[in-house]
């Protein structure tokens, strides 16, 4: 009898246990707990193989139409963040609360993309859906199965292409996009390892399919607190680092040009956000390439950082790289710092402007006239208008105050975004208004931004990384995906120092491990996993290269003294596969703490904060104060932001409220004024 290879879906004599035709072992376990395991029948037709490939979003196995009698390729809606298959179920577990409302919406996308898309089956460049349902709490694309390589492989084994050759290749796939584009769809992941040649033996005339479009990944952070956004660095545009970047046809414009010009130079374009910084981007004429100039202007015109300034279609892409003479685009200056004076600024003053000019044409003409009253029109007595003090140092406003017989109350201090701290960020009574002199006006004092320690997350699988930072307050997240070796789908870096004391509002750039191939090893050759728990730091890594294995660290706060070794996975005495990564877990001592603004709160509130960060209240005074209410802290020994240790003491300065002999003496002389 024949059996059916689940590596390569072909039929052999099931008296061998390894395939003749790949070499795919027969009962060969799926490579992850959480893969479907080979064998498993979905819609009572579609038999899946084995893993051809897994991230972050999703996995995708060979397969077998059992009904069709033809080879397919078979895409599970699996993103980690949200979701997860436990080892021996086949429904797919989410994770509850707000991500299983994401997950289920981004369900929901990626079934209605794969239908939009299924549309385009007479469209060359695009991989051909033959099929997409929900089974497993989870969502299947079935789509046809390619032979070949992807263009990230060509390049590497093949080398750059001629410029006949990449714009051959630039054509098939911007025209493709151009259909999809119409039915308004996006790709935003255009990029080497998303085309995939068909025929590579044929340089002179490849032919390309592109695959993975990535709407699903955008709709499964819509709501998300976590703003995360997947790019690839050289590959994404600008607008694509901003969570609400001003994406659209052009975004895939550049993606494509940038594609192009990896093809034509085998290097990969500068980052879009270093190049905003300072663009040093070489046309490929300046590295050798022998290219025409109408060509070389359509490609750098689509590869411009601005999205304005930027070839905006597919159409006038395909357009420009035919044409014999093309116009370079000009760059649109930036006209955000005039000197310090905000655009809304020079707006108004214009509006302004073109409001009295019309005032004087209705007066000259007579359509409106003005009444003049010979009778002066004066405050009452004792009535003052309230100045504007928001942006003012709060000492420098209780002056201004003062200076119009008005009072002032320091009543909280707050966070902001915009005032910078110790400023007077609100005001109770709003600027111009007429109120009686003696009047307490109460105000809020800006305490900056909030900030919070930045978590030790370099190390860690993406899914845990981005928990510890939503645990962190952090929530304006960027992925950055790269082929650095390392652990699968682990974090390689981070733009933030770890236990930096950093506003929440920053944009948090991780940068996650997406070669496959390192995390795979030499699967001829088990190794034994070393002890690694009573080394020094400094001994794991060659202990490791003793046995061929990598290290992978991960380093945590703890009260153990720096360089202890904490935890190690797999454990010693396992067998694993040359080559792979073992994770160390290192502690780097305590975490650090950063002393908070307890100022304008009660003392009761005050010693809670600071007991609170393992700190001790020290010495409590009195004094009087004009502006802060009785039992406020007027202040305190330690700066907020400075770093401190477990155990340090926080001197406090409490008010006792208004001096009483200061407000006799400020009766008797408005006594007297008035007499």
């Amino acid at each position: 009898m024949n059996r059916l290879c689940m590596g390569c879906m072909k039929e052999y004599d099931d008296r061998f246990e390894v395939c003749p035709y790949c070499g795919y072992a027969f009962d060969t376990p799926a490579e992850q707990s959480y893969h479907i395991p080979p064998g498993t029948v979905l819609k009572e037709k579609y038999i899946v193989g084995k893993v051809l490939g897994f991230g972050g979003f999703g996995i995708t196995y060979v397969g077998w139409d059992y009904l069709m009698q033809r080879k397919v390729a078979i895409k599970e809606y699996l993103p980690g963040e949200f979701a997860t298959r436990m080892p021996t179920q086949l429904p797919v577990t989410v994770y509850s609360g707000e991500r299983e409302e994401q997950y289920r919406e981004g369900l929901v996308k990626t079934i209605e993309e794969a239908r939009r898309l299924a549309r385009f089956e007479s469209v060359p460049g695009i991989v051909q859906i033959y099929d997409c349902f929900e089974a497993n709490n989870t969502s299947y694309i079935v789509m046809e199965f390619l032979e070949g390589m992807t263009l990230k492989d060509y390049l590497k084994e093949k080398g750059k292409m001629t410029p006949e050759q990449a714009i051959h290749v630039t054509k098939q796939i911007a025209s493709a996009m151009e259909s999809v584009h119409k039915e308004g769809i996006l790709h935003r992941d255009i990029a080497p390892d998303n085309i995939y040649v068909l025929n590579p033996d044929e340089p002179d005339n490849l032919r390309v399919k592109l695959l993975d479009f990535g709407a699903a990944r955008y709709a499964t952070t819509k709501h998300s607190k976590s703003l995360s956004v997947i790019i690839k660095p050289g590959y994404a545009p600008e607008e694509q680092y901003r969570s609400r970047g001003d994406q659209g046809t052009w975004t895939d414009v550049y993606a494509l040009a940038a594609t192009l010009y990896k093809m034509l130079t085998e290097v990969t374009p500068e980052d879009a956000m270093e190049r905003s910084v300072k663009d040093e981007l070489k046309k490929p004429s300046r590295l050798g390439v022998k290219l025409s100039k109408p060509t070389e202007t359509a490609l750098m015109n689509a590869l411009h950082i601005k999205t304005q300034d930027r070839t905006q279609t597919m159409g006038e892409f395909l357009t420009e790289l035919s044409a014999a003479e093309v116009k370079e685009r000009t760059i649109t200056k930036d006209k955000n710092d005039v000197g310090r004076i905000p655009k809304w600024v020079f707006a108004l003053s214009g509006a302004v402007i073109l409001a009295v000019a019309a005032v004087i044409v209705l007066l000259m003409t007579g359509v409106i006239r003005l009444h003049m009253s010979s009778s002066t029109a004066q405050m009452e007595a004792d009535m003052v208008r309230m100045p504007n003090v928001v942006n003012e140092d709060a000492d420098e406003a209780e002056t201004i105050l003062a200076d119009e017989r008005l009072g002032m109350s320091r009543d909280r201090m707050e966070y902001s975004e915009e005032i910078p701290e110790n400023l007077i960020s609100y005001q109770e009574v709003p600027a111009n208004s007429v109120i009686a002199q003696g009047t307490e006006v109460m105000v809020y004092i800006s305490k900056g931004q909030e900030k919070a320690v930045f978590p030790s997350i370099v190390g860690l699988m993406r899914e845990e990384a981005m928990e510890k930072l939503e645990e962190a307050g952090f929530r304006n997240v960027v992925i950055k995906e790269s082929d650095e070796p390392g652990l699968y789908d682990s974090v390689l870096s981070v733009s933030e120092e770890q236990n930096d004391n950093v506003a929440l509002s920053a944009e948090i750039v991780l940068t996650i491990c997406m070669n496959e191939e390192s995390q795979q090893g030499d699967e001829s050759v088990q190794v034994e996993v070393p002890e690694l728990m009573a080394l020094n730091r400094g001994d794991v890594e060659p202990a490791l290269e003793a046995v061929g294995l990598k290290v992978n660290w991960v380093e945590e706060n703890s009260d153990e003294p720096e360089g202890t070794i904490l935890a190690q996975s797999p454990a010693a005495g396992e067998m694993v596969n040359r080559d792979t990564y073992v994770t160390v877990t290192v502690s780097i001592g305590q975490e650090k703490i950063y002393m908070e603004n307890v100022q304008l709160m009660s003392l009761e509130e005050a010693t809670e904060t600071i007991e609170a960060l393992g700190l001790t209240v020290g010495g409590v005074t009195e004094e009087y104060s004009d502006s802060i209410a009785s039992g406020k802290v007027i202040s305190q020994s330690v700066e907020n932001g400075a770093e401190v240790k477990k155990g340090d003491s926080v001197d406090l300065v409490i008010s006792k409220g208004k001096d009483p002999a200061k407000q006799t003496t400020a009766a008797l002389e408005t006594t007297q004024a008035q007499t």
